[in-house]
């Protein structure tokens, strides 16, 4: 079944003439992220990214507290508005890297364009978790706190390593004498 699967999103994403369309999608979406958070989250709240790497309860309440109401709220319109990135920047870097990876084995093509999509699976995991616990905060929970972290800092690693098969498979595709 996760074969079939990322065998069909290989076949829809792995197209150079949509390169222009998901990387405009991806730029877009970054843009509104980082605009909307400039002009909803208060000062004193630390940004998405020390949220998504909290791992603990304790530093969690920390957050919160330095946060307040109003920062809770831009954190949850802000996870909200992630769900759009997601699709956005794992269509840009399954469409750039697939695209690269045309002509190379299939099945080596199929497991390297499977990096972004698992990162993008444990994106939608780790925002939901932190949709769950800043929802009620009466009631957070250290291990799902610890699983949401835990999730995008894997996520992060599998967007690095994404962004390497892409250099290399770009460089690789330009140092070759039929790329032309």
């Amino acid at each position: 079944m996760y074969k079939k699967i990322i065998d069909f999103l290989f076949q829809a994403l792995a197209v150079k003439q949509y390169l222009i369309f998901t990387g405009t999608f991806f730029i877009l979406t970054a843009l509104v992220m980082l605009i909307l958070d400039a002009q909803i989250r208060p000062q004193s709240c630390p940004d998405m990214i020390s949220l998504e790497l909290v791992f603990s309860k304790s530093a969690l309440n920390q957050i919160i507290s330095n946060c307040g109401e109003a920062g809770i709220r831009s954190h949850l319109i802000m996870i909200w508005v992630d769900y759009l990135f997601i699709f956005s920047y794992i269509g840009f870097l399954g469409n750039l890297l697939g695209s690269l990876l045309k002509g190379i084995d299939y099945d080596k093509a199929l497991n390297l364009f499977s990096i972004p999509m698992i990162a993008g699976v444990l994106d939608i995991i780790e925002n939901t978790l932190l949709l769950i616990q800043l929802q009620n905060t009466e009631s957070l929970s250290g291990l799902l706190i610890f699983i949401a972290s835990s999730a995008a800092l894997v996520k992060f690693i599998l967007i690095g390593i994404t962004i390497i098969l892409i250099l290399y498979y770009l460089f690789n595709k330009r140092k070759s004498p039929d790329a032309a």
